[in-house]
């Protein structure tokens, strides 16, 4: 971009203008550079109708430079258009007011490489700089006046758009162009590494679920995936190499401790492992289902990949593997609460102990003849033998189902609810 010699203003705005396409390159490639939320868009139509809007800016200045006014009416039909779109499409409005400042910069920068250094060129640089003001306060007003009435007229439309757009990610279907896109301004990459969250919500406790999704919003500001599902609060957060499940799972931990509104939270939470792209939330958000069977008030929030195998098998039993439970168990469950010689107790001690006695006598402070004589209990009242590995883990699996069942009961909300509904609508089954 050559600069002119002694131009007047109309010789800049004449170069400008041949300069238009090359400006505007300039322009986009600096919005998706320094604008967060435009740099995190990877689809390639987003790129070129930043690049075609840019160049509408461009050519819109000229015009207006020329009348030596700012635009207005029905030449900021294009600005307007854009900004609804933005508003169904859900990216921030400070972002686009951001992209806007962006432009306002490159075209001054283009002005005084044209303009150059010679007194008529200083002169008219700094008339020209002037009105790049008028010129971008007149597009920052056009723009925010139909971003915000598109936003207010589709408020409901936008929420229920984020509900279809997560049913359609849970769903485990490939997200369309335009879902990707809402995808990305929402703040999730379609190659990234995300885990999903899943909380429980009491039954018809609607200010219960707006504490819930305010809680999982102030792990990942300022844009956090957070649906209310009915009974059910989804969140769907981005990981990285410090920041897994794991540490995700004591963050929200620790955010529950903190007050929201005021009121005390109810939490029960689980974890997913981590989901390598959009395609993957699917089995994430069953993961994290599963995890919250897990929670419980003392441990609110259940992070799948720190559960013991055993407790996720026996928890995610169906009937048919209840069916499979030993006929026994109820008898020695039944003789236990009798005061029977803390049998069940004994069983325990004796899967921790690697099936020793002399270990389990130890950890129980008895003689290693009481462990004996009570694992002899158990298989007299079960019918299965502790002592060899498939009926004990077939004794303890009864007895952990059992106990689950009796603890759990008929709760209108919790881990034991959740699982009832969700197996109802979730992906997996």
């Amino acid at each position: 971009m050559g600069t002119l010699h002694n131009p007047s203003t109309a010789d800049v705005l004449d170069r400008l203008e041949a300069e238009a396409p090359r400006v505007a390159r300039r322009m986009a490639e600096a919005s998706r550079r320094e604008v967060g939320e435009y740099a995190s868009m990877r689809d390639r139509g987003f790129a070129d109708e930043v690049l075609a809007h840019a160049l509408e800016h461009v050519l819109a200045f000229v015009r207006a430079a020329r009348t030596g006014r700012p635009p207005g009416g029905g030449e900021l039909d294009f600005v307007a258009s854009r900004g609804a779109q933005r508003a169904r499409e859900l990216i921030p409005l400070g972002a686009m007011l951001e992209v806007y400042l962006v432009g306002q910069r490159t075209v001054w920068e283009a002005v005084g490489e044209i303009a150059g250094d010679s007194p008529e060129g200083l002169r008219a640089a700094r008339e020209l700089t002037a009105l790049t003001f008028g010129y971008t306060h007149a597009i920052n007003v056009a723009l925010s006046q139909a971003y915000l009435r598109e936003s207010e007229a589709h408020a409901t439309h936008a929420e229920r758009a984020r509900r279809e757009l997560l049913e359609r990610l849970l769903s485990g279907s490939e997200p369309g162009p335009a879902e990707a896109r809402r995808a990305e301004a929402l703040g999730l990459r379609p190659d990234g590494r995300h885990v999903v969250v899943a909380a429980a919500v009491p039954a018809g406790a609607d200010e219960s679920q707006r504490a819930l999704v305010e809680l999982l919003a102030r792990l990942e500001r300022p844009r956090a995936f957070v649906v209310g599902r009915g009974d059910e609060v989804v969140a769907i957060l981005p990981v990285h190499v410090r920041r897994g499940p794991r540490e995700l799972g004591a963050e929200l931990s620790r955010a529950a401790q903190a007050p929201a509104r005021g009121q005390r939270i109810l939490l029960l939470a689980g974890v997913s492992t981590v989901c390598g792209d959009l395609r993957e939330l699917a089995r994430g958000y069953a993961e994290a289902v599963r995890a919250l069977r897990h929670a419980r008030p003392d441990a609110p929030v259940a992070v799948l990949e720190e559960l013991e195998l055993f407790d996720v098998l026996t928890a995610g039993a169906d009937d048919l593997v209840r069916r499979l439970v030993p006929a026994g168990t109820l008898a020695l469950l039944e003789a236990d609460e009798r005061g029977a010689g803390a049998l069940v107790a004994t069983l325990c001690a004796y899967a921790e102990c690697d099936l020793n006695v002399s270990r389990t006598a130890q950890l129980l402070i008895v003689h290693p003849n009481t462990v004996h004589y009570r694992l002899g209990r158990v298989a007299a009242l079960s019918g299965r033998d502790p002592r060899r590995f498939a009926d004990l883990v077939a004794l303890l699996a009864g007895v952990r189902l059992s106990q689950r069942d009796a603890q759990q009961g008929p709760q209108p909300w919790g881990p034991a609810a959740i699982s009832r509904r969700s197996s109802r609508r979730s992906p997996s089954g």
